[in-house]
């Protein structure tokens, strides 16, 4: 009982700061190792892995950096491609508009006006054709029809089956 009794006397203050200059004190001594190791050109299990880990570290970022630039290269030539197919369809496009335009204008030249069903048809022919990049060439062509041709009324008959 007594022992216990020893126990509670103690200055738990004195024991914590204890603990603490120790604890300061190993810091110290391993501090004053590493520093002498690194004089002699020691190197301890420790710090090899340490070592080795920095070395990982700094090759993962070297090769991060390589597969960033790869990257960026491969999205260039990929969009050059891309760009170059896009433009060759936008030509291929137009060429095919043109004609169809071309087509219709020596028709309704022929017939001398526009069939009422096909105005719009024609308009919105005509605006794809600006859209991928058409010339003045069918744009005298749609003006000519839409300004000297008239509207031709057409008659539909619907066959109802019953």
């Amino acid at each position: 009982m007594s022992e216990i009794t020893e126990l509670t006397k103690i200055d738990f203050s004195y024991v914590f700061i204890a603990v603490f200059v120790i604890l300061i004190g190993i810091k110290v001594i391993v501090s004053l190792f590493e520093w002498i190791s690194d004089k002699l050109g020691l190197e301890t299990k420790w710090m090899r892995k340490r070592r080795e880990e920095h070395e990982l570290l700094l090759r993962t970022s070297q090769r991060l950096t390589a597969l960033q630039e790869q990257y960026n290269r491969d999205i260039r030539t990929s969009n050059t491609c891309t760009d170059m197919q896009i433009n060759n369809l936008m030509a291929a496009q137009r060429e095919i508009l043109a004609d169809k335009i071309n087509d219709k204008y020596k028709y309704y030249i022929s017939i001398k006006g526009i069939p009422e069903d096909e105005v719009d048809e024609f308009t919105n022919l005509h605006t794809a054709y600006k859209g991928v990049g058409g010339n003045h060439s069918g744009d005298a062509k749609y003006e000519y029809c839409v300004n000297h041709l008239h509207v031709i009324p057409v008659e539909t008959k619907l066959i109802m089956k019953g």
